[in-house]
Order: structure tokens, then C-alpha cells, then sequence
């Protein structure tokens, strides 16, 4: 071998082994970070209702106190679903480490983004042989997770206070099983243009924190500053989605419509149907209204005969009245004339009385035969005058009665006009006999 082999060789030969103490240096490093992260994840419980936050900060501070510089990642979409990752910075490289699932991931944290950018999702290292705490409420906790917990846990321990607590091998897959809003968030992920992966939640960033202050505007993040995290992938996706949503209501509309003018030439076909049946129905009805018109001018015609018929009767009945007054003025004038006789009778009966009692005193002293006479006659007398005051009252009240019967039955004095009216043309032709 030559010198300038040899001197090649030995170069060679010490490049590889300073490059292989820097690995191990990395190896070291990273068992040391991931020995940390496991650590955290084991004593940090997960809780009911409980944020990852607190345990990337609690990371974030293991890592602080050994000399590191390292941030909190907030992610995800606010309006359902958030992660917090520890971002270290191990001699330039920034790796990723989750001490809520106890994963850390073999690409640096740019590359990671730049992956999910692309549409390609990295894989990340767990580790499946810590186990975390669970501290469920029972009265909170939903019940397809008390479910899971009962059926997946490794062991139930003593509960404190009234809360649960199992020994679970807590990760992402548990998560997903048990977060009752997953299916919203793989919503919310597909209607941006991403899978159903919550590793692409990555790319939309809510805060930083530095050791300092939280950086909530993303052109002003550390870590992120300058970097454009939109999928061209993801948007090319959601405006595909937008379309295809947009071709499906307008394919329903187009079906719509369609179903539309259908239902409008069936309508019309039954409008056209209804006309001829409507036609066919107004024929009838017109043939009906001049039977209905014919029908009417004969009632009409019908009607005044019988109004004038019924004028005339009304005339003559007027006319009868009339004669049927005069008649009762007559009656009443000779009821008047009896009267004045009954009164005449009746005082020339009392005079009668009168002169008999007078004569009776002047026949009693001489003859009691002529007073016995004296007083059958006056007996008589005055039966003859209570006989005609009866027949008096029971003319008048005869008279009286027919009177009111008179003047109570049109009817009546209708039916006595026509009897006269009848009688007096007889009359007329026997006195001319």
C-alpha cells in the first residue's frame, strides 16, 4: 500500500468513527428525551374532560430543566378537537415527542409538515409498554367510554373520592375510541380536503409557547414563521368536495326539476281533463238553467195570477167588510131600539107594580079575596118581568157574541158576503117574479 493509500485509509477511517460517535451521541440523546417523555407520561393521569396541554407543559419543563430548548405546539380545529405537542431542539434537529399518547416521531418537526403537506402522513414510534392512569368521574364521563375502560383496561385500582381509576395503555387509538366528537372532527378534516387522519391537524397551528409567552398569530409563531402549512393536496381536495357537492345539488335540482315538470304534465293532463269534464258539466248546467229560466217564468206567470186572484179576493173582502160594518151599525142600532123597549116594558111593569100595591091597600080592608088576587096577579107580574129581563139579557148577550164573531172572522164575514152577494140577485129575481 501507498503512502498516499495509507493516508486516504487512516482519513477515512477517522471520518467514520467521528461520524459514528455523533450518532451515538444522537442515539444517547434520544433515549435520554424519550426516557424523560416516558417518565411524564406515566405520572401525568388523563382525566375526565382533561386537556393535553398540561402535559406537554409538564414535558416542556423536563426537558427545560436538562438544559434543552424546547416549545409547546398547540394544534387542531378549535371549533372540536386541539393537541399539544413538546417540540426539543436537539443539536438542530427539532424533534416532535407526545407525552399525552407516550410517541415521538423519527422525522424532524419540519419535515413532519412538510410531509403532511404533501399529503403524506409519517408515522410515529409508540411506545406500548408504559401504562397511564385514568381518572374517570362517573358521573360525567360518557358511556361508551366507561364502556371501553371497563372492556380495554389493563386492571381497575381503588378509586379515590368516588372517582374510578384504570391502568390503560393510553394512546391514540384509545382516544379515538373513546372521544365522542371524532366524527365531527373527521368531518370537519374531510370537508378541508384531508383524510380521515387526526395526525393532518398538524398543519393548522393555534398557539406556541417559547418559555416566555404564547404566540397565538401564526406569521409570527416561532418555529413556523415565514411557513406556508396550506396543502395544495388538502385544497385541491376540498375544492374537488365543493364541486362534487355543487354537481350533486345540481343534479337534485336537475332531478328536481325534472320531477317538477312531470308532476306539472300530469298536472296538466288532469287540468285538461278537468276542463272537459268541466265543459261537459257547464253544457249541463246551461241545458239545466234554461229548464230552471222556463221553469221560473211560468212560476212567475203562475205567481201573478194567483197575486191577482188573490187582490181581487182581497177587494171583495174589503168590500164585504164594509157591508158587514154597515150590517153591525144596523145591529147595533136595533140592539139599541130593544133596549130602549125592555126599559119601557120594564117601567110600565113597575107602574103596573106600583098601582096594583096601591090598589091592593085599598082592596085589603074590604075583600081578602081580592088581595089574595091583588097578589097572585102582582106573582104573575113580576114572573112575566123576570121572564123578559132573561130573555133581554140572553138576547143581548146572543147579540154580543155574534157581534164578536162578526168582527173576529174575516173568514166569516167573507163566507156571509158571498151568501148575500149570492142571495141578492136571488132576491132580486123572485121580487121581480
Amino acid at each position: 500500500m501507498t503512502r498516499v493509500a495509507t493516508s486516504g485509509y487512516l482519513e477515512a477511517r477517522l471520518v467514520n468513527s467521528l461520524l459514528g460517535e455523533e450518532r451515538l451521541d444522537l442515539k444517547d440523546a434520544s433515549r435520554r428525551l424519550n426516557r424523560l417523555r416516558r417518565k411524564v407520561y406515566r405520572k401525568t393521569p388523563a382525566a375526565t374532560g382533561s386537556p393535553g396541554r398540561g402535559t406537554a407543559l409538564a414535558l416542556w419543563r423536563a426537558f427545560t430543566k436538562k438544559g434543552l430548548r424546547a416549545w409547546c405546539y398547540e394544534f387542531g380545529l378549535s371549533s372540536n378537537i386541539t393537541h399539544t405537542l413538546t417540540i426539543v431542539d436537539t443539536d438542530g434537529v427539532l424533534q416532535i415527542h407526545d407525552a399525552v399518547f407516550n410517541l415521538t416521531y423519527q422525522l424532524g418537526f419540519h419535515d413532519v409538515l412538510d410531509a403532511l403537506r404533501d399529503g403524506r402522513p409519517v408515522d410515529a414510534k409508540a411506545e406500548i409498554r408504559d401504562r397511564k392512569i385514568y381518572v374517570m368521574d362517573p358521573g360525567f364521563e360518557p358511556e361508551a367510554t366507561v364502556n371501553w375502560l371497563e372492556a380495554n383496561a389493563d386492571r381497575e385500582l381503588a378509586p379515590i373520592d368516588g372517582l374510578r381509576r384504570f391502568e390503560v395503555l393510553w394512546n391514540l387509538e384509545a382516544f379515538i375510541a373513546t372521544f365522542p366528537g371524532i366524527e365531527a372532527a373527521y368531518r370537519d378534516l374531510e370537508e378541508r380536503g384531508y383524510p380521515r387522519d387526526l395526525r393532518f391537524l398538524m398543519l393548522h397551528p393555534i398557539e406556541v409557547f417559547d418559555g416566555e409567552k404564547s404566540h397565538r398569530d401564526p406569521p409570527t409563531m416561532p418555529l413556523l414563521a415565514g411557513r406556508d402549512l396550506s396543502s395544495p393536496l388538502a385544497a385541491a381536495r376540498a375544492a374537488l368536495r365543493q364541486v362534487n357537492r355543487e354537481l350533486a345539488s345540481e343534479r337534485a335540482r336537475s332531478a328536481e326539476q325534472e320531477a317538477a315538470i312531470l308532476r306539472l304534465e300530469r298536472e296538466c293532463g288532469a287540468v285538461q281533463s278537468g276542463l272537459a269534464a268541466a265543459s261537459t258539466e257547464a253544457r249541463r248546467l246551461g241545458d239545466q238553467i234554461v229548464q230552471l229560466r222556463a221553469a221560473l217564468d211560468d212560476e212567475t206567470r203562475r205567481f201573478a195570477a194567483e197575486r191577482q186572484t188573490l187582490s181581487q179576493a182581497l177587494t171583495e173582502a174589503e168590500a164585504q167588510a164594509a157591508a158587514s160594518r154597515v150590517e153591525t151599525a144596523a145591529l147595533r142600532a136595533e140592539l139599541t131600539k130593544a133596549r130602549a123597549d125592555w126599559d119601557a116594558e120594564r117601567s110600565g111593569f113597575e107602574c103596573a107594580t106600583t098601582s096594583l100595591q096601591a090598589a091592593a091597600g085599598l082592596w085589603v080592608e074590604q075583600s081578602s079575596q081580592a088581595v089574595q088576587t091583588a097578589r097572585s096577579e102582582l106573582k104573575a107580574a113580576e114572573s112575566e118581568r123576570q121572564q123578559a129581563t132573561a130573555d133581554r139579557d140572553r138576547i143581548r148577550a146572543d147579540l154580543a157574541a155574534r157581534l164578536q164573531a162578526r168582527e173576529n172572522s174575516p173568514w166569516r164575514k167573507l163566507r156571509a158576503f158571498c151568501l148575500r152577494a149570492l142571495g141578492g140577485p136571488a132576491r132580486r129575481n123572485a121580487a121581480g117574479h
